[in-house]
């Protein structure tokens, strides 16, 4: 059950990274370094000092002082601030809603507090609309890490199951990842397949995307949700696919590199037949990755399928498997065994795809169905 939301500043409650891109472009002009846009973009939303040192460490730049651009930035942007509108569509609804709804509500910003406050002022809030305001000054570790988040959570008393973050780069998505919370990316600064490739469990265009909700239970079905005759039968369970999908070639392309990475560390003394596989979650879009555990007692064997599984299921619960990726150095490449077919089947799809692939990059490619094309699923578990 959600019972509080985690709001990111930039690209979730304000668009000000234009403003704060064009500020540090003149300061770095000013000291005789002539930046771009593009110079930045990969230092959003990671705190103000990897802001300026990052573009400078790249350039090769050594003649500057986080306390001038700092001091330089904020001069300028107090002052546009006031001038420019920056508040993004949805965010007073949003805040509304949730007030309503009894749910709690905390700003997590990799930005100095001033500029967290001047951003809520602008945007027509108060920092009292929130329980809890967290900036860069309250933590020694920023984006990507979880601290902000995690220090969030102790400060408003709940677990990281219980909170729902929303963030727009993909360090920031990296943050509310690592610290345990479902974590919705907005599409204001990276694509939806990005965002979800790299761990979102929703996307959204942005916070208007939601409108109004009456209750904790209401918003869940909108960020989360599936109506249960929207959910799909993945052998002995029922699945809601994640929202919005993703680009099928990126996802493929990444579980055949996880499975290859898994190969290499295959147990395999016996014999000397390493396998690596990986599968897609339907719920999620996640990677799990497994490979073959030889014994001396050769029953003891697992495969790297099952493996895989194991892998999904202790981060997950019951999964659907969207897509199975399996690599040898066999050509043809080699098939799940029967075994591990078995246990597929009580997470496949008829139609899940499974990719065969040795290592030179050659193919095949089947549906669950033509390797097994009748499974046993204990009589009482079909839907």
């Amino acid at each position: 059950m959600i019972r509080a939301l985690l709001f990111d500043m930039d690209g979730v409650l304000v668009d000000s990274e234009g403003i704060a891109i064009s500020i540090g472009i003149e300061y770095f002009s000013s000291k005789g370094l002539h930046l771009s846009q593009e110079d930045f973009k990969n230092y959003i939303g990671t705190g103000e000092e990897n802001f300026f040192s990052g573009p400078a460490k790249e350039k090769g730049f050594h003649d500057w002082s986080l306390k001038e651009a700092s001091s330089f930035t904020r001069s300028r942007y107090l002052d546009r601030v006031k001038k420019e509108s920056i508040a993004l569509a949805g965010v007073k609804e949003v805040v509304k809603s949730s007030r309503k709804a009894g749910l709690l509500m905390a700003v997590c910003s990799s930005a100095p507090t001033w500029k967290v406050l001047a951003n809520i002022e602008a945007i027509g809030l108060e920092s009292s609309d929130f329980d809890v305001v967290v900036s860069a000054a309250d933590i020694k570790r920023n984006k990507p890490y979880g601290d902000i988040y995690q220090f969030a959570l102790i400060r408003l008393g709940i677990a990281p199951d219980e909170a729902v973050v929303f963030e727009d780069s993909l360090g920031g998505l990296a943050a509310g990842i690592a610290a345990g919370c479902p974590t919705v990316g907005l599409e204001t600064s990276v694509e939806g397949d990005r965002l979800l490739s790299h761990g979102a469990k929703a996307v959204i265009k942005d916070l208007s995307a939601i409108g109004e909700f009456k209750s904790s239970e209401e918003l869940e079905q909108k960020l989360f949700g599936v109506k249960k005759d929207d959910m799909l039968v993945y052998g002995a369970n029922l699945i809601g696919p994640i929202k919005g999908g993703c680009n099928k070639e990126i996802l493929l392309s990444q579980a055949l590199e996880m499975a290859k990475k898994a190969r290499a560390n295959a147990y395999a003394p016996y014999s000397k037949f390493k396998v690596g596989a990986a599968l897609v979650s339907a719920a999620t879009n996640k990677i799990y990755a497994g490979c073959n555990v030889e014994n001396s007692s050769y029953g003891a064997t697992i495969c790297a399928e099952r493996n895989a599984i194991l892998s999904a299921i202790a981060a997950e619960g019951a999964i659907g498997i969207d897509l199975l990726v399996v690599v040898s150095d066999d050509n043809p490449p080699a098939p799940p065994c029967a075994l591990c077919l078995q246990v597929l089947a009580e997470f496949s799809r008829p139609e899940t795809e499974v990719v065969l692939s040795d290592l030179d990059g050659n193919k095949n490619v089947y549906l669950f169905k033509d390797l097994l094309p009748n499974p046993f699923i204990f009589p009482t578990m079909r839907k």
